[in-house]
């Protein structure tokens, strides 16, 4: 505050007098007339820097300036997740959906909160939303960017969907499911080693212990740490 005042002081003791025109923008400029966008690119720059708070208090004067802001929305119930926030996070999310109720985003994002909270078969729903907003599960095609437009902005890559659902898949034990949208993942080369280490636990609730060692030495392989637990676990490895 004391810097615009000092500002404002300057201005008006000069000895030739500034247009009317030029006062009001050095004004303007003194007041920090950001536009939503402004804001929404310092928050992505915190966020990066794991500052989530102070990220969100620039997403709400975006918002402020832009109510019908998509990116904004997403982008704080990101920061809100990241705090751990799931409910906030969510409520985000949905607002943004109001907006665009098709964006791939904001189901997406939905879909990993209500699994966080342990919701499976809510975080599912919206997972098989998130491959409606994209024309289908079998139909679905991953959007490249082009010199014309981004067409990545609010878009997610099948495989993501199908990792992030095959694990829900797993947790309520719709088994075959898990196993497929894991392999489709696969298939994709998406998360390779973390797909192996779930279809390990796959093969053990269906009772074949050998195919799930198998799986999770290849996680292993596949530079998941984790998997080296299991194998001692389950495999005396």
């Amino acid at each position: 505050m004391a810097n615009y005042q000092d500002g404002i002081v300057s201005i008006f003791n000069r000895c030739r007098p500034l247009s009317p025109l030029l006062v009001f923008t050095i004004i303007l400029t003194s007041f920090g007339c950001k536009s939503a966008g402004d804001y929404l690119n310092e928050a992505n720059n915190l966020s990066e820097k794991g500052k989530y708070q102070e990220a969100i208090l620039l997403l709400d004067k975006a918002i402020e300036k832009d109510s019908k802001y998509v990116g904004a929305y997403i982008n704080r119930g990101a920061d809100k997740s990241a705090l751990g926030d799931y409910t906030g996070a969510i409520h985000d999310y949905q607002k943004a959906l109001s907006i665009d109720p098709d964006n791939t985003l904001a189901l997406f994002n939905t879909g990993n909160d209500y699994k966080r909270q342990e919701d499976y078969r809510t975080s599912i729903k919206y997972y098989n939303k998130a491959f409606d907003s994209k024309g289908g599960p079998v139909l679905y095609f991953d959007a490249r960017p082009n010199d014309f437009v981004d067409l990545t902005e609010f878009d997610v890559e099948g495989c993501a969907i199908h990792f992030e659902r095959g694990i829900s898949y797993f947790y309520i034990d719709s088994l075959q499911h898990a196993f497929n949208d894991l392999h489709a993942s696969i298939s994709q080369n998406y998360m390779i080693g973390d797909c192996h280490y779930w279809i390990g636990f796959v093969y053990l609730k269906t009772g074949q212990p050998d195919l799930a060692c198998e799986s999770f030495l290849k996680s292993k392989q596949l530079g998941n740490k984790d998997a080296e637990q299991e194998l001692k676990r389950y495999c005396g490895k």
